[in-house]
This record gives structure tokens, C-alpha cells and sequence, in this order.
């Protein structure tokens, strides 16, 4: 099963990753996720998000009044995390395909989503840093919180989609299930 798991893995990996590079998907993925972002951050935090034309090396910043911060997260790269996810997903044993195709479907959609909110919060993070003002505490947390989501989001986010999305396959096959009781044994007479 190990073998089977670690085959399936590495050739739908390999797979997404043929994908990755003949298409256009980190420049969709980038798109979708700043639309999302453009959507909610204004009622988070009064910033507008405005980018670019949809490349992998466009422009996009956080807006407000007069004030501008600059986002440089490379979404489009980010979205290689996606890859690990839907390979982790699709090798995961004592599920149909059927199973495995929603559930890379509504991971994907997770991981945009997280990716979506962590973009929309970063002036939570980032906008003290405008004007060149001595650091503060309050500051290195918020370095250290927005350093945090970041991992989080786009390192970790892939393993528990999956854990969530998988497990009542890995349930069963890490036996986390409760053990039901042995029916009693008869006593053979000689």
C-alpha cells in the first residue's frame, strides 16, 4: 500500500506539475484569488486592492487615500501549493475516484479561499510600516502573526485540507475507528 501510495503521489504530481508549466494556471490562480481579496478587504480594514494585468510578475497594492503599500506576494507562485494537495488527495487509499475528485475540488477552492483571506488581511500587518517609524513591540507581533499566517496558509494549509477532506479514508485505514467486540468463542467438546 506504501508503494501504491508513493506511485500515485509522485505520477499525479508530476502530472499536475506538466500542467502547471504549459498553462496559464498561476496567472488564473493569482486573478482569482486578488479579485476575492479586492472584494472583502475594503470592509476589513478600509484599504482598496488594485493589480495589474494577470502575469505572475504584475503589480498589486493596497490603496488608501493618498497612502499605497505594495503586496509583494507571488501568488501565482503560491499556487504551486495546490500540487501536494490534490497529489495527496488523489493517493490517498479506501476512497473512489469519485470521492477523491470532490474532494480536490473543495480543497482547491479551501486553499483559495485561505490564500484570499490571508491577502486581504496583510495591510492588518504591513500598513505600520509606512512612514519609517521606529519599530514597536506591537509591531514584531505583528511581524510575527503575519509571518505566522503566511505559513500557515500557504505551507500548512495543504496538509490539513487534506487531513480534513481524507479522513474518513484514513480513519479506517490508520484503524481510528473503535475496535468493535470479538463475538465469544464456542467451546469445541471432544
Amino acid at each position: 500500500m506504501k508503494w501504491r501510495f508513493a506511485g500515485t503521489f509522485l505520477a499525479t504530481f508530476a502530472v499536475l506539475t506538466l500542467i502547471w508549466a504549459v498553462t496559464d494556471f498561476g496567472d488564473i490562480y493569482r486573478v482569482i484569488v486578488l479579485t476575492l481579496a479586492q472584494a472583502v478587504s475594503p470592509l476589513l480594514h478600509g484599504w482598496f486592492l488594485e493589480f495589474d494585468t494577470p502575469t505572475l510578475r504584475a503589480a498589486a497594492a493596497f490603496k488608501r487615500g493618498t497612502e499605497s503599500l505594495p503586496m509583494p506576494l507571488r501568488l501565482g507562485d503560491i499556487s504551486m501549493g495546490l500540487m501536494p494537495l490534490v497529489s495527496l488527495i488523489v493517493a490517498t487509499p479506501g476512497q473512489t475516484w469519485r470521492r477523491a475528485a470532490i474532494a480536490s475540488v473543495i480543497g482547491c477552492l479551501l486553499f483559495c479561499f485561505i490564500d484570499a483571506f490571508v491577502v486581504a488581511i496583510f495591510p492588518l500587518f504591513m500598513d505600520q510600516r509606512l512612514g519609517g517609524a521606529p519599530q514597536t513591540m506591537l509591531d514584531t507581533v505583528k511581524d510575527t502573526v503575519g509571518v505566522f499566517s503566511g505559513l500557515v496558509a500557504f505551507v500548512l494549509a495543504p496538509l490539513g485540507i487534506w487531513f480534513v477532506l481524507t479522513y474518513p479514508a484514513l480513519r479506517s485505514l490508520w484503524q481510528l475507528s473503535e475496535l468493535q467486540p470479538s463475538p465469544p468463542r464456542r467451546k469445541v467438546r471432544s
